[in-house]
Parts: C-alpha cells; structure tokens; sequence
C-alpha cells in the first residue's frame, strides 16, 4: 500500500510536472485554488523525493468532486491512482452523500469498479472569439461554484453569468450560467474576445452546445460525468462548468 500523504504548496512543481504530462490545462494558480478549498482534500503519493501520483476532493454545496487524478507515467500500473482514489472517497464520504467526476474513457472501467454510474456525457469544446464588448446587468440567478474557483475575468447581464481565466495552452470560459440563452452568447463573447484559443466544457444536449457552435467553437473530447452515492442532476441554468477538476 503506497503512502499516501496531503499535497503542499511545496509541491507544485511537481504538480504541474503531473499536469504537464497528461496534456492538461492548469496553471499553478489553479493547484493554489485547489489547495485553499480543500487542504485536506489533496493527496500525492511521493517516491524518490518527489509527487508521482495526484487526486483532489473537494466537497462544496453538498457535493464532492474528483478531481486531478494523476501519475507519472513512469509509475502507471502500480495502483496509485486506486489507492488515491479509494483515499478521496474515504474522505468526502465523512462529508457528503453525493461524489462526482468527470471520466475519461481510459478512467471509466476503475470508477465503475468504486460505485461510479453514468450521469451525462460532457464534452470539451474548443475555439476562437474575436469580437465582443462589454456588458452590464446583475444576474439574479445562484453562483453554484466553489467561491476558490479562479477568476481573471467576469461578464453579467440580467440573464446570465459568466467568467474566465487563464490556462497553460488556452483559455478557459466558466463557469457560465445563465435563464437566457441571447444573454449568455453576450457574457460568452465579452469573456472571450481577444483572448485566443479558448476552451469550454458544456453538456452537449444542453443549449450551450448550439452558442458554442455559433461562436465558432467544436467538441474535442469527450468525458462521461458520473456520480456515486446520491443522485444529484446539474442544473439547467448551467451554461460551463468551472472544470472538470471542479464540477
């Protein structure tokens, strides 16, 4: 049994060593978020004096959410990454009745084996958005997210909500919610002028797939968000997630 330990500010650069690895988007502001939510929700599995191994749990709003599950790929296939997860769940389980992830194909098989099932399939969209402006109104709709998720930039009218930050490779728009679908293509475009190749990750049967078609967005991934524990459906006024490290 690896020994599984709480991750620290100390250990970011093996965090984004992890990260990088994988292909993944994160930024260290993104680690740092992570760590003030839940600083006894981030584990690692240390070797050789440095992190080779990830997870995050972080429960907010009565759901927990897995996160950042990672290894070196030189120490795949020693069951780090079960043993990571089985300690997260251990964790939000003391805290909440519903546990959620977003999958990839090569993760499915493990999570079913730990009492994930299906929820809705969730896809990453990517694009460019080259006009926009600004936007004024207060959104009256709930702000689901996890107050630590990082914000540089933020847009709102009457019927929707949206924000933005940087990624390592592209920036990422959410989360968004929105009542109206013409106000959330405003927030969107405010948010994500000018900012070069962005990313968003939406339902696909969900109206954000068609405004992110409009704006010149197409899917490039694809997960599968599953759910353990008490069934908890995402609500329809959400337009983006704020991450698939978030929820």
């Amino acid at each position: 049994m690896p020994e599984i330990r709480y991750l620290r500010e100390a250990d970011l650069a093996d965090c984004m060593r992890l990260k990088e690895a994988a292909g993944w988007n994160q930024t260290p502001a993104d680690w740092r978020a992570l760590l003030a939510a839940a600083p006894e929700g981030c584990f690692g599995v240390e070797a050789v004096g440095r992190v080779v191994a990830s997870a995050t749990a972080v429960a907010h709003g009565g759901i927990g959410w897995i996160g950042m599950v990672l290894t070196d790929p030189a120490y795949r296939g020693k069951g780090l990454a079960t043993a990571l997860l089985e300690h997260s769940l251990r964790y939000l389980d003391d805290r909440v009745e519903t546990v959620k992830l977003d999958a990839t194909a090569q993760g499915e098989p493990l999570y079913r084996k730990l009492g994930f099932v299906d929820e809705a399939p969730i896809e990453r969209w990517a694009g460019e958005v080259t006009q926009g402006k600004y936007v004024g109104g207060s959104y009256a709709g709930m702000l689901r997210h996890s107050p630590f998720v990082p914000v540089d930039a933020l847009a709102e009218c009457d019927g929707a909500w949206a924000a933005g930050r940087a990624g390592s490779g592209a920036w990422y728009f959410g989360p968004c919610y929105g009542t109206s679908d013409a106000d959330v293509e405003r927030v969107a475009r405010a948010v994500l002028a000018g900012r070069g190749r962005a990313i968003w990750d939406l339902f696909p049967f969900h109206p954000a797939a068609a405004i992110a078609a409009r704006l010149g967005f197409s899917t490039s991934r694809r997960l599968l968000r599953m759910v353990r524990g008490k069934a908890v459906p995402t609500t329809p006024d959400v337009y983006a997630i704020g991450g698939f490290e978030w929820g």
